[in-house]
């Protein structure tokens, strides 16, 4: 299989022909044109890019977008989760292949992508249609790179922009008056976690005994609850950061020392029959949903008539509570389990300006309000 490149050598463009001898098995370049301009060099290119994909370019004549996708799919899966895999999959089978996937990839343009994109608008979020144009994206690359396609269609593709939506919030007051009417509850404890250490609902769902340090008043946080094919499982988070151990007040210690002498109460009556490591789990002892406690603590706020907020948002108010009490950006970063501290940055950005005006009112008390 051969391809062509430009190179430029000195003020000249030269269009190359790289090509495998047959006999040597070797790799050989040809010089296929010296051009003074580059839009000539890129017209030569052109034109040597469809004689080679005349030539060498294998037919696809049976290859539909469909037999690709799963294809692609099955031998990429190992870069990818096992949710992301598993949502991929279904993605694929629910939207992306009874719309296009019968379109055979020599035939695939760009108005059959627009077209699907454009009919998902206001059905799915600019965020969700997204994921399914980076589906296409990664496939149809493949197939460019294993030259099933003469290009990948998904470049000349008009995305919808994303609304930028700003997090609900609770204040220190609403937190801690959700923290008193959540009192003896069974959201107590995870609501206590989400507010007071800034743990996504996942992190907290994953916990298991052995992750709570007693005597040091540490929380390692190294497992996530994902659901996998109908069932809820344990798995390692999607990032290095994400592992973390962290200090926790000793207000959240205490009430893991009360919940773990509870449930080892109920064991010993019989009440918890399944043997497991859970801090979390449901009536057959197996760990819980991420959706489930998220409609509890909505069923939650609605019963006791408190503004509306997801429960991740929780963790959004914990940030934004530290901000406000001057902790350092870098250690937030850290606790929180951002990648990077322009990841915190970014998602914080305007409660940092509300924080950069009350500085510059301070600078306007301090030097020019004295005399």
């Amino acid at each position: 299989m051969s391809f062509v490149f430009i190179r430029k050598r000195s003020k000249n463009y030269i269009v190359y022909l790289e090509y495998k001898d047959p006999e040597t098995g070797k790799k050989k370049q040809k010089n296929m044109g010296s051009f003074e301009k580059k839009r000539d060099a890129n017209k030569k290119l052109t034109e040597l890019k469809d004689t080679i994909y005349k030539d060498d370019l294998l037919t696809p004549s049976a290859i539909t977008l469909k037999k690709h996708l799963l294809d692609f799919l099955e031998k990429y899966k190992e870069n990818l989760s096992i949710t992301t895999y598993n949502s991929y999959i279904r993605i694929c089978n629910k939207y992306i292949i009874p719309i296009l996937g019968d379109i055979k990839l020599e035939d695939l343009r760009p108005i059959h992508i627009q077209n699907y994109v454009d009919d998902l608008v206001g059905i799915l979020t600019p965020q969700t249609i997204k994921i399914h144009i980076n589906i296409l994206n990664l496939a149809l690359k493949r197939a460019y790179r294993l030259r099933l396609i003469r290009e990948n269609v998904i470049e000349y593709i008009e995305i919808p922009k994303s609304r930028k939506f700003k997090n609900k919030i609770y204040n220190q007051e609403n937190m801690v008056k959700l923290l008193n009417i959540s009192k003896d509850t069974s959201l107590e404890l995870p609501i206590t976690l989400a507010s007071g250490l800034g743990l996504r609902i996942s992190e907290i769902l994953g916990l298991t005994w052995d992750n709570i340090d007693f005597n040091e008043n540490l929380i390692t946080i190294d497992k996530i609850t994902v659901r996998s094919n109908g069932k809820v499982i344990l798995k390692s988070p999607k990032t290095d950061t994400s592992i973390r151990t962290i200090s926790a007040p000793t207000e959240i210690i205490n009430m893991l020392k009360d919940h773990k002498r509870k449930c080892l109460e109920s064991k010993l009556k019989g009440i918890i029959r399944k043997d497991n490591n859970f801090i979390f789990f449901d009536k057959n002892g197996n760990p819980i949903a991420q959706d489930v406690l998220s409609r509890k603590f909505s069923r939650f706020l609605e019963k006791h008539n408190l503004e509306h907020i997801r429960f991740h948002d929780l963790r959004h108010s914990h940030v934004t509570l530290l901000i406000n009490s001057k902790v350092p950006i870098k250690v937030i970063s850290e606790r929180v389990g951002h990648s990077n501290i322009n990841t915190t940055l970014n998602i914080y950005s305007h409660v940092l300006k509300e924080m950069d005006k009350e500085a510059s009112n301070k600078i306007s008390e301090s030097l020019f309000k004295l005399g």
